[in-house]
């Protein structure tokens, strides 16, 4: 459902606010969070959909009705032909949260994780939320690190489609790291702060003869973190 309807915005989009506006928002994004991505990645796939929720549910566009993301205007121009369940969905959209999550599992000591839910907990914020899982997410242990955008719909949180994972080894390192800033009032914009370990998780992908702890490195950042200049009659480059 979510999938399907995340495609039916981009395509509403592509011709509702141009194919011109999508390709300047990629090459904005990808300057953002490493580079392009190519089908041999790995992670192509996720970050591919980490850019698309990205597009239509925090990117803001020029409207009639001021700036406003694609999914905002599509529920504003065709909100009303759309059932329920749809238009909650991308409502919800419009009010995702974009986070470092540690996940939980589907067990907890303290306080009883519904069926068919995993728990995981906001690095920034603490925070605790249960979360449909949509189909079992193999691999993952208790303790492992991963960008999520989490998705509230009619009282249930739901994962959107994309994810970033990052390796089980590098965890002390992050989480180190996000204390150290919180506590010198330096993370203000966690999302900023996903973006820069995603660039070291495609960095991991693509430099495997390079040792985690040199690429995973606040302090002297493996091969910099180089960003490509906001593409022309882009929203950033005016």
């Amino acid at each position: 459902m979510i999938q399907h309807l995340i495609d039916q915005l981009l395509s509403w989009s592509a011709g509702a606010i141009g194919d011109e506006d999508i390709v300047a928002a990629k090459h904005d994004y990808f300057a953002q969070v490493g580079g392009e991505v190519h089908e041999n990645d790995r992670s192509f796939e996720q970050r591919m959909q980490g850019f698309f929720n990205w597009y239509l549910f925090d990117r803001r566009v020029r409207s009639d009705r001021g700036e406003q993301s694609p999914a905002q205007r599509f529920l504003n121009e065709r909100g009303a032909q759309l059932d329920n369940a749809a238009r909650d969905l991308i409502a919800g959209g419009t009010q995702s949260k974009l986070s470092l999550f540690e996940f939980r599992g589907r067990r907890s000591l303290l306080r009883r994780v519904p069926a068919g839910m995993v728990r995981v907990r906001d690095l920034f914020t603490g925070d605790s939320f249960d979360v449909v899982e949509r189909q079992q997410m193999f691999g993952l242990e208790s303790g492992d690190l991963l960008e999520a955008r989490i998705i509230p719909v009619a009282s249930k949180w739901h994962f959107s489609s994309s994810f970033i994972f990052h390796p089980r080894d590098v965890r002390r390192l992050i989480t180190k790291e996000i204390k150290k800033r919180l506590k010198a009032l330096e993370l203000s914009d966690p999302r900023a702060f996903c973006w820069e370990v995603s660039r070291m998780a495609l960095q991991a992908e693509r430099f495997r003869n390079v040792p985690l702890t040199a690429i995973y490195n606040f302090e002297t950042p493996f091969l910099g973190h180089k960003k490509l200049k906001p593409a022309p009659h882009s929203p950033e480059a005016r």
